[in-house]
């Protein structure tokens, strides 16, 4: 009751109040400035300016549960289809010339960069519908399950606006402040972003800069050109069902054939990661190699990797 009650006082101090005159930021503008010489002014100014965002809030305050459907079933249903494959082909046409460049800077094929602006954003269509400012902003000065790292983030954002010329009132995002048709956060994104598109700054609204972000990412990971990253596995009996499975559990094949866990002939490792994914009542096991893993190092979720990885396939083949 005390904690509820705290949560309700400090959510209508900030509604009654611009964020400029709470305590916690006029220290954030206090820290902002003695570690890196921001402005007060301009500071005070941009939270002046902040829209409070209580349904943001409410996905990290415990109130709103189960607002994103992040089901194996959903990432089959929307994405693994033949209308978003074509969609993945017609993107690779419409911006062949900046798939080529990134080719070119980084070495990383095409289709894995489709494949993930795919599941991200779906070329853009989606994660942009909210300013990141308000964004970080409500997560940074109101109770929350994720509010320091979101502090954090508020910080990066700032740096990353100051670095490369951006109006922090103008870049948009999604409800947990990521930026771009690759969903980027502000501290990701410092180290990543790429201009591209060659017109002086790192834009994450820019397709190219979107494009030439994820290539880097995935060849300072050492992504592997023409490698499948998962692949369907053969079960015997419901063994496999008493055997962990998560973007860190990597077997021996030795281990996964006791479990009734078999990989496909061409399977080139000794080694395997398990993948278990329920799909309403029945299951889809497949395995991953070394790509997978890079996969995961940008999302630990084994249903987005398992679908971006058979997405690429996809692409790579031509049917799903």
């Amino acid at each position: 009751m005390k904690v509820a009650f705290i949560l309700i006082y400090l959510t209508s101090f900030i509604l009654a109040n611009n964020y400029s005159n709470c305590y916690e930021c006029k220290k954030f503008i206090n820290y902002m400035h003695n570690k890196y010489g921001f402005n007060k002014l301009y500071l005070n100014k941009l939270l002046s300016r902040a829209n409070h965002m209580q349904s943001v809030l409410n996905r990290y305050n415990g109130t709103l549960k189960g607002a994103t459907d992040y089901s194996w079933s959903r990432y089959k249903r929307k994405i693994l289809i033949p209308e978003s494959i074509e969609l993945g082909r017609q993107f690779m046409k419409k911006n062949s010339s900046s798939l080529k460049r990134a080719k070119a800077l980084y070495g990383v094929e095409k289709e894995i960069i489709t494949s993930f602006i795919r599941v991200e954003s779906k070329f853009g269509l989606y994660g942009g519908e909210y300013r990141v400012w308000d964004v970080l902003v409500t997560l940074s000065f109101n109770p929350n399950r994720k509010r320091r790292f979101f502090k954090s983030e508020l910080e990066k954002f700032l740096l990353l606006s100051r670095r490369e010329d951006l109006n922090p009132l103008e870049v948009k995002g999604s409800f947990a402040g990521a930026m771009g048709c690759v969903q980027q956060m502000p501290s990701i994104y410092l180290r990543y972003g790429v201009d591209l598109d060659n017109n002086g700054k790192k834009d994450p609204n820019s397709m190219a800069d979107c494009i030439g972000s994820i290539a880097k990412f995935l060849s300072r990971q050492r992504w592997i050109n023409n490698l499948q990253p998962v692949a369907k596995a053969k079960v015997n009996g419901n063994r496999y069902l008493n055997l962990r499975s998560g973007y860190k559990s990597l077997y021996n094949l030795y281990t996964l054939n006791k479990y009734g866990i078999y990989a496909p002939p061409w399977w080139n490792s000794t080694k395997a990661y398990y993948i278990r994914l329920k799909d309403k009542s029945n299951y889809d096991v497949y395995l991953g190699n070394h790509n997978y893993r890079v996969i995961t190092k940008y999302n630990a979720s084994k249903q987005y990797a398992t679908s971006i990885g058979l997405y690429y396939k996809a692409l790579k083949q031509n049917s799903y």
